[in-house]
C-alpha cells in the first residue's frame, strides 16, 4: 500500500451488490466500513451534510455521523445517476429522461426546475451521467448528443445563466465519466478506455472500467468496476481480472495500489 495522507473518503457503488462506504486512511492503514445498503451513485457535501442518490430508493440527506435523516423516494423512470450542489439546489442527473433535477433543499427536496438535454421525451438518448459545478457552469458528462457533428462520448460547458450549452470541451469520448475541477485542471474517466484525463492529456489507464474520482493533495482515487460489457471489452484485454475497488495512484511518483470492494460497480468518490 503507498502511503496516503490521513483522510476518509465516501465511496458509492451502484447495481448489483452495491452500497456506500466510508473508507478510512489513518497512519498508514485504512478501515472499510459499509454505511448503507442500497445501490447508490452520485454523493456530494452540503454543509456538515451529506446527499446521496440512489436509484432504487432516491435521495438521502446524511448527517455528519453519516446516519439518514431524510429521504425522498425515486420516480420510475427518472433513473437517477450524478449530483452537485449550487447554493441550496441540488442539480441531480436524471438519465431516463436527458436531464438534470433541480431541487430545493430547503424545501424538503421539491423539484422546481430541469435542464434537458433532448428536446423531446425520448428516453435516455444522450445518457448523461455526472457533473461539476464551478461558479455559474455545468460541466457535464454524456455518451452521445443528438444532432451533434462527432460521435462519441462529450463533456459540455452548459451556463445557467443563459440557460443553453456554451461549449462542447472534448468530443469522441468513450462512455465518459466522473468529471471534476481541481487546481484550474479538468478531470475525468474514459471509462471504456479505462484511463483517466487531465484535460486532453491521459494520466492513467486502470486494468478496467473506470468511474469514480477524487483527489487528496498528491493523491488520486479511481474507481474501477466490472464491466456489464464485458464480453465485448474482452476482445482487445484479454486474461484481465476486473475487479471492483480504487486505486490509490500518487501523482508525483506514478506509484499506484489497489483496494478491492465487495461490491460490483464503484459510481461515485468523494473525500470528506
Amino acid at each position: 500500500m503507498i502511503q496516503v495522507e490521513n483522510c476518509q473518503l465516501l465511496v458509492s457503488c451502484c447495481n448489483q451488490n452495491g452500497g456506500l462506504y466510508l473508507l478510512d486512511f489513518k497512519d498508514k492503514q485504512y478501515d472499510l466500513i459499509k454505511i448503507l445498503d442500497v445501490e447508490c451513485r452520485g454523493i456530494v457535501k452540503y454543509g456538515k451534510y451529506f446527499l446521496v442518490v440512489s436509484n432504487s430508493e432516491g435521495i438521502f440527506i446524511l448527517d455528519d455521523k453519516l446516519k439518514i435523516i431524510k429521504q425522498k423516494t425515486s420516480h420510475k423512470g427518472l433513473d437517477y445517476h450524478g449530483a452537485a450542489i449550487k447554493n441550496d439546489m441540488a442539480f441531480i442527473v436524471e438519465t431516463g429522461t436527458n436531464s438534470i433535477g433541480v431541487y430545493d433543499l430547503r424545501k424538503d427536496l421539491l423539484k422546481i426546475d430541469e435542464i434537458r438535454f433532448s428536446p423531446n421525451k425520448i428516453t435516455d438518448v444522450c445518457h448523461v451521467n455526472d457533473l461539476f459545478i464551478v461558479d455559474d457552469s455545468l460541466f457535464v458528462s454524456m455518451f452521445s448528443y443528438p444532432n451533434h457533428s462527432a460521435d462519441g462520448g462529450v463533456i459540455i460547458e452548459y451556463s445557467l445563466k443563459d440557460r443553453k450549452i456554451i461549449n462542447f470541451i472534448y468530443e469522441k469520448l468513450s462512455q465518459p465519466h466522473s468529471v471534476l475541477f481541481h487546481n484550474n485542471h479538468l478531470y475525468y474517466c474514459n471509462s471504456v478506455k479505462f484511463t483517466v484525463h487531465q484535460n486532453d492529456k491521459e494520466i492513467f489507464k486502470s486494468l478496467g472500467y473506470t468511474r469514480g474520482l477524487a483527489i487528496h493533495k498528491q493523491t488520486m482515487f479511481i474507481g474501477q468496476s466490472e464491466s456489464r460489457h464485458l464480453d465485448k471489452l474482452l476482445k482487445d484485454h484479454t486474461n484481465i481480472l476486473f475487479e471492483c475497488g480504487i486505486y490509490v495512484h500518487n501523482l508525483t511518483t506514478k506509484l499506484s495500489s489497489f483496494i478491492s470492494l465487495p461490491s460490483s460497480e464503484v459510481y461515485g468518490i468523494l473525500i470528506i
